[in-house]
């Protein structure tokens, strides 16, 4: 689908299409009894492990009582919440939610869940042990806490002690600097929603889908997602060696790009989802294997897909209907949003190249984070930071570094640590040498000391020339960067 292509009147039919669709899978869904009892049992234990979190709970307790409690209400990077709104009074759940989430939990009946006959097949095939088997069974324990969420907000308990529809209808009051067209920002039809899932017009269940999207979001960390490019084939089937799962997060202070998992952490959630209850526990539910939901991606994950591309681009969805496309305006101006950090984190690794190459050194600390950064790039910010990084060496028309010409008796080594003479500032023994000074630190203080005041080696001699070597790897860039001889002389 070419999305530059999508005008605001094409949306309505694209909206119904989805809308079908999505109604046609949820009638195609089938029970988990189409398992064997192996297959069934892993699923189930699995999806007991996740209830039994504290997370899990917490968020089932809130949809419970009607409303989130407003620290959760605002932990997310697309809040919709501003002003004075009345959610910021909901500082804890009322009495009985948590206790109803507890007794509910562990009581929930298999014969309500249902699934997608493609996922189920794929489950049912793969061999206990292998990837297909465990990412099959990722999917289906995040659809399995999705319909608990759709399933408590239909059983309607609004254990809140006020009026749930006053709070989440309120709409900010008319500024008295407002123009006369102004009108206020509509409400979301609930508070339990994740900004990027909220097209309840297009979902089976309607808004109930939304409150499900948001309560997966918040136990696994993301709303789990799959490359269906590389998982089908050509029949439709998930017969392909599947990647690791993507996750597509909504809190504040985390990347709102659809992320795909590390190694590590993927397996840490199958060896959750797999462990056995330890009967021993003093609980007797207790798991013997750390809890690792919610996962929170980080800098580390740096394979990510901006939200607008994923599904039509990139093929990275778990439903095809779960997200409508952007029209072309919107698509045009979303892809120019200012880029931080925490979406983007190869900026970061790009700001020390730059810096350094302008002579910046790398601050204390952020070594490694350099190091770590360029070996875990993705092969697209890893091109054009060496693209980027030689245009300002052109730019700059390779500009000459002035350095002192050594006598032929001076050895071309840099001088040993805390050796006497250097122009400038050099860390020795015992503290900081300055030029003519002695620095010494004692418990935290300095104190100046009797300096030798040699000339500087070099003082007053013509120096000659040296320009950069362009390195034109990322392997010798990086080696350019930390080597103390990349240089020529000209």
């Amino acid at each position: 689908m070419d999305v530059t292509n999508i005008f605001p009147d094409d949306m309505p039919a694209i909206a119904e299409k989805l809308r079908t669709r999505a109604q046609a899978d949820h009638r195609a869904r089938i029970p988990i009894d189409r398992l064997d009892d192996a297959h069934r049992d892993v699923l189930i234990r699995a999806i007991n492990n996740v209830l039994a979190t504290d997370e899990a709970i917490l968020t089932y307790a809130q949809i419970i009582d009607g409303l989130p409690i407003a620290d959760v209400a605002g932990d997310r990077r697309v809040t919709g919440i501003y002003g004075d709104h009345p959610i910021d009074d909901h500082e804890e759940l009322c009495p009985g939610a948590l206790d109803k989430a507890r007794e509910v939990s562990p009581q929930w009946d298999p014969a309500t869940l249902a699934f997608s006959p493609r996922v189920v097949n794929a489950f049912q095939r793969a061999a206990p042990g292998t990837k297909k088997f465990n990412t099959r069974l990722i999917e289906m324990v995040a659809v399995a806490l999705h319909q608990f969420g759709v399933l408590l907000h239909q059983l309607g308990f609004r254990m809140h002690r006020g009026d749930i529809e006053c709070v989440t209808n309120w709409t900010a009051p008319k500024p008295s600097v407002a123009e006369d067209d102004w009108e206020p920002i509509p409400p979301p039809p609930t508070l339990f929603y994740n900004a990027f899932y909220g097209d309840w017009e297009i979902y089976p269940e309607g808004v109930a889908d939304m409150i499900g999207y948001w309560a997966e979001c918040r136990i696994l960390g993301g709303v789990v997602l799959f490359d269906r490019r590389a998982e089908l084939d050509a029949d439709g089937d998930l017969t392909a060696e599947p990647p690791n799962i993507y996750l597509h997060p909504s809190r504040c202070k985390v990347t709102f790009r659809v992320t795909q998992l590390l190694d590590w952490q993927q397996q840490a959630l199958v060896d959750f989802l797999l462990s056995k209850p330890d009967l021993t526990a003093a609980s007797g539910d207790a798991s013997p294997v750390p809890c690792p939901v919610p996962v929170i991606v980080d800098d580390r994950n740096r394979t990510r897909v901006s939200p607008e591309d994923a599904l039509v681009l990139r093929g990275i969805y778990r439903d095809v209907w779960e997200r409508k496309p952007l029209d072309s305006f919107g698509y045009r101006g979303i892809i120019r949003r200012p880029q931080a950090q925490v979406d983007y984190p190869e900026i970061g690794v790009e700001a020390l190249v730059f810096n350094r190459a302008a002579g910046v050194p790398i601050p204390k600390g952020k070594m490694k984070d350099y190091l770590d950064g360029v070996e875990t790039l993705p092969e697209g910010p890893k091109k054009r930071m060496l693209d980027e990084y030689k245009e300002y060496l052109d730019r700059e028309k390779r500009a000459k570094l002035d350095v002192p010409e050594q006598d032929e008796n001076e050895a071309e080594d840099e001088p040993e640590e805390g050796e006497e003479g250097e122009e400038g500032v050099k860390e020795g023994e015992g503290g900081v040498k300055e030029e003519g000074k002695e620095w010494k630190e004692d418990n935290g203080e300095r104190e100046e000391g009797k300096g030798k005041g040699k000339e500087p080696k070099g003082k007053g001699k013509k120096a000659k020339n040296r320009v950069l070597i362009v390195p034109d790897t990322l392997e010798s860039l990086q080696d350019f960067m930390f080597s103390k001889n990349k240089s020529a002389e000209e």
